[in-house]
């Protein structure tokens, strides 16, 4: 590659780098909340930012990853879910809780993932969204990788909401006394909840 060609990408068609991304991340989110993820399309974020589409491709590589961007989130939710549970049933819903919590205690402060939370929980059209999202980019690879059938995935869909209701009504809703439990109380009282439906998705008996 040229010093011509690096020197277009940095700077984009029409302004530097660091605004032809910020550009391209505020077009994503506005097309993600109108059009939903499965309905947003590269080309279309690319006509909103004002930049070509390949663009988007060189910063974000797949819409997926463009998504997790949007929301601010440190890495891929369905590869740390599969390595998560990866290890068999056996302390799984300790380990899925403390990533729940993790990602929400780390992440919330962001102004993405803080107006995501407050649309999941106010804005149907927005959780349906979310959901089409987290159903094709985090249940369908989970699912995938334990080899389970559609009662299975279900299972698995029900111990991510479970998760979700609980960090939305600590971190958004702040209902007492959960708001103000400690770590440790919430995964005592969330873990043995989820733990059976866990076991029955490997098809083990529960403990």
């Amino acid at each position: 590659m040229t010093s011509h060609h690096v020197a277009k990408i940095q700077r984009g068609p029409s302004g530097p780098r660091g605004e032809v991304r910020r550009r391209i991340l505020e077009a994503a989110r506005a097309a993600f909340t109108t059009s939903g993820y499965d309905g947003t399309t590269m080309r279309q974020i690319a006509r909103s930012a004002g930049c070509d589409s390949a663009l988007i491709t060189y910063y974000f590589s797949t819409k997926q990853q463009l998504f997790r961007a949007c929301l601010d989130l440190p890495s891929d939710p369905a590869s740390d879910v599969i390595a998560l549970l990866a290890p068999g049933p056996g302390g799984a819903a300790e380990r899925l809780v403390e990533y729940a919590l993790d990602l929400y205690e780390h992440h919330l402060t962001s102004d993405a993932m803080s107006a995501l939370m407050r649309a999941l929980a106010t804005d149907a059209e927005t959780s349906q969204r979310f959901r089409a999202y987290i159903s094709t980019e985090v249940l369908g690879p989970v699912a995938a990788a334990i080899g389970a059938d559609t009662a299975i995935a279900q299972r698995i869909e029900i111990v991510l909401s479970m998760m979700h209701g609980v960090v939305t009504m600590r971190y958004i809703v702040r209902l007492e006394p959960l708001a103000s439990m400690s770590r440790e109380q919430v995964k005592a009282q969330l873990a043995p909840l989820i733990q059976p439906l866990i076991d029955s998705a490997f098809n083990t008996p529960a403990l």
